[in-house]
């Protein structure tokens, strides 16, 4: 199940003052990742207020993108992340299967509830997006709540659902409710795809909330890291040769002047 929200514009938006007391950054933090790239222009949106002109963002944009720099930064440096961040997870790209090793996402049971066969090379993006979900979920889900979320992905389709993911601050819910009739009760579980902070009826249990953003930063940074190493490699390697060049150039000339 996928829950629209739409929100008004003015609803969505939030001041630069509250953006900076809510996540706790400073003035000059928050417009150099503007000039890093980090956080794109057109979300620095001004609007007259009684006094005077202000900046105002996109709520559900900005605050989950602060976090998120925050969250990396500590690993990578501030130019890394801007071609990380920044970059989409197109649907139709693979994730090698050597990657979802060394992202330690890799059980015979949850490869198989995504459909992922281990001697793959490549796997679907769709694919990898189900197991990357699927392993938070592990510990607290049924396995036919598991196989559950699985048909919610292929229902929602992960053309439609990934660019959607990031906009939207999009979350899976697991929820579970109790029935009884007759002198007999039975639980019901249920999947649904939604903002964050979405309501459901109170006599619906959330079981389990997986920010969809997160699973998708995983993926986008596994393939980021690895540009990143291998573009270092290449620049060392490069560095070598340029080196050993410079070395014969210079074993050539010593052997010139001493003939």
């Amino acid at each position: 199940m996928l829950l629209n929200k739409m929100p008004s514009e003015e609803e969505n938006l939030i001041s630069k003052k509250e953006v900076l007391s809510q996540t706790g950054i400073s003035y000059g933090q928050l417009y150099r990742w503007k000039r890093k790239g980090l956080i794109p222009e057109e979300w620095f949106i001004r609007r007259s207020t009684f006094t005077g002109q202000e900046t105002f963002f996109p709520r559900d944009k900005i605050i989950p993108r602060i976090e998120q720099i925050k969250r990396m930064k500590e690993e990578h440096p501030l130019d890394d992340l801007a071609e990380l961040i920044t970059r989409k997870v197109d649907e139709k790209l693979e994730v090698a299967f050597s990657r979802l090793r060394d992202l330690g996402w890799l059980d015979e049971r949850l490869l198989g509830i995504c459909g992922i066969q281990q001697e793959e090379e490549r796997v679907p993006m769709a694919d990898a997006f189900c197991l990357g979900i699927v392993r938070r979920l592990q510990r607290t889900a049924r396995e036919e709540e598991l196989e559950l979320v699985k048909r919610t992905l292929e229902e929602a389709g992960a053309g439609e659902l990934i660019p959607r993911v990031r906009e939207e601050g999009l979350q899976l819910y697991l929820l579970r409710k109790r029935i009884a009739a007759g002198g007999l009760s039975a639980q019901i579980s249920a999947v649904v795809i939604a903002p964050a902070g979405a309501l459901f009826d109170p006599e619906l249990e959330v079981i389990k909330a997986v920010d969809l953003r997160v699973v998708l930063d995983e993926i986008k940074l596994g393939f980021g890291a690895s540009k990143v190493r291998t573009l270092r490699k290449q620049l060392r390697e490069e560095a070598a040769r340029l080196k050993k060049q410079e070395l014969k150039r210079l074993k050539e000339e010593m052997h010139k002047e001493e003939g």
